[in-house]
């Protein structure tokens, strides 16, 4: 019989795949199509079917690999919730803040759950991620998103 020698590795690839099926749940409805000819649900099957491979491997790994000795760490919610939390405000806020703005606070705000981030750190890599996001999705791909929304008048009508 096995034994699981890494049960938070074990929980993670068994959450992984649950999403994974939620995730090809939801999309039953759309037509996946093929490669040649991707339908609306092809692109969002295939990133289920590759979490739950990599959740597969993850289980595969806490059932060979042991976990390492100390003392187990206290659950962080607040990482729990802001991780959870966040791209629920980005959909929220992406709207009536647009791309840029709504990328900053969600970098800066989800960079305060960690130990590790710094307020500096965290915001230089938001700007650098919001400028990056806007050249890719507004100029290179021309998504019709824009950089700043409405809320923030005096400079949405600049761009």
């Amino acid at each position: 019989m096995l034994k699981i020698r890494n049960g938070r590795d074990f929980v993670g690839g068994v959450t992984m795949i649950c999403v994974g099926l939620l995730f090809i749940w939801f999309g039953r409805g759309l037509e996946a199509g093929n490669s040649f000819q991707m339908g609306p649900g092809y692109f969002p099957t295939m990133l289920s079917l590759l979490l739950m491979a990599i959740g597969a491997l993850i289980i595969g790994q806490s059932l060979l690999v042991d976990a390492e000795e100390g003392e187990p760490e206290a659950w962080n919610w607040k990482a729990y919730l802001l991780v959870i939390l966040g791209p629920v405000g980005f959909g929220f806020l992406l709207a009536g803040l647009g791309l840029a703005p709504t990328m900053l606070l969600l970098i800066v705000g989800v960079a305060t759950a960690s130990c590790y981030a710094n307020w500096r750190h965290s915001i230089l890599l938001g700007l650098f991620l919001s400028v990056c996001s806007v050249l890719l999705f507004t100029k290179f791909l021309s998504l019709p998103v824009s950089a700043f929304g409405p809320w923030i008048p005096f400079i949405g009508e600049l761009f």
